[in-house]
């Protein structure tokens, strides 16, 4: 991924722009706990599907932390 391409951070946390601080954070958990690496590897999905997710959470993160910064200013 490359943070130029990423897209708007409100679509990767699947929320509204107008969201609260606090369904920002509810969507960010969500998102994590659904697309972390280890709980796919727990379930046996294929590694292609696990580095995705890999890629996936980098962009999740990375929504959050900009959705947070902008609230924070």
């Amino acid at each position: 991924f490359v943070p130029d391409a990423w897209p708007d951070p409100y679509d990767v946390l699947g929320i509204a722009p107008d969201a609260s601080l606090e369904q920002a954070r509810a969507a960010w958990k969500q998102a994590v706990r659904d697309s972390h690496p280890d709980r796919m590897l727990a379930r046996g999905v294929p590694q292609e599907a696990v580095k995705l997710a890999e890629q996936r959470l980098i962009a999740i993160n990375a929504a959050w932390e900009e959705i947070s910064s902008r609230q924070d200013a």
